[in-house]
């Protein structure tokens, strides 16, 4: 139940706020950089199989400036296999990490996982990004939580209308769907602490509103037991529903 890179037909989210990271599947890289380009700066890459990449003589790392990152999202990045990074504001701070810094970083790529949690003052990062297959179980750290509930939002109306979810494109003429109000996503993020599937696969379409469930599947690591164990769950009410006015073009949680 391999994802290609983001294109199922929805997303799994599951928030551990205590340790400032979210598990999601679904949401490939490309989709990341969409959504918070105006967050990212240059990327320290800690897994890769990116070829046009700089290197730091500090850390023997690799990295990618800024304005390069548009050419690593057209790579095919979940056939790299293991894929983490962290972002960082200034090179400069990067050759100024400690031997411990550098360990934990090394770690955490290795691992999959932080020693301590991932945000650095030398890097000034926002996020810390960590998959095996890209888009199929991401491990990402927030360093504030409004980056990620606008980035929820901002994916959602993407999902929708991605021509690869054609059982939700029976509008030809309407526009591009704005995206969801960060406050919006807020509503539910007592759902998402507990770990949610948006299915678009399963939304409603009709003449005045757009419908996207969301169910409390619970906590998974193995994406194959989640889409099992869904079949289930499916079957009974949502735990809360994303919609959208047709008429008045805007959100609502329910």
């Amino acid at each position: 139940m391999k994802n290609q890179g983001g294109s199922q037909g929805w997303i799994y989210l599951h928030l551990n706020t205590t340790q400032d990271f979210v598990m999601s599947s679904g949401i490939n890289m490309t989709d990341f950089y969409h959504a918070l380009s105006d967050r990212l700066h240059h990327l320290l890459l800690l897994k890769h199989k990116f070829e046009q990449s700089s290197f730091n003589m500090h850390t023997y790392l690799e990295y990618v400036h800024e304005q390069e990152v548009q050419d690593l999202i057209k790579e095919d990045i979940a056939s790299y296999g293991e894929f983490c990074w962290i972002d960082f504001e200034d090179e400069a701070g990067v050759s100024e990490m400690s031997a411990q810094e550098l360990a934990e970083l090394l770690y955490m790529g290795h691992m999959k996982y932080h020693l301590n949690i991932p945000f650095y003052k030398k890097l000034n990062n926002r996020f810390a990004y960590l998959s095996t297959e890209d888009g199929y179980l991401n491990r990402t750290y927030y360093k504030d939580w409004t980056d990620f509930f606008m980035m929820v939002g901002r994916v959602i109306p993407e999902k929708m209308t991605d021509r690869k979810n054609a059982r939700l494109l029976q509008w030809k003429k309407e526009k591009a769907f704005p995206s969801i109000p960060k406050e919006v996503v807020m509503t539910i993020s007592h759902l998402l602490r507990e770990g949610v599937v948006i299915s678009f696969q399963h939304g409603v379409i009709n003449k005045g509103k757009i419908e996207i469930p969301v169910w409390v599947a619970g906590d998974y690591v193995n994406m194959d037991d989640l889409q099992e164990d869904m079949q289930k769950k499916y079957k009974r009410e949502p735990s809360a529903v994303f919609s959208y006015d047709r008429k008045t073009k805007e959100w609502s949680a329910t």
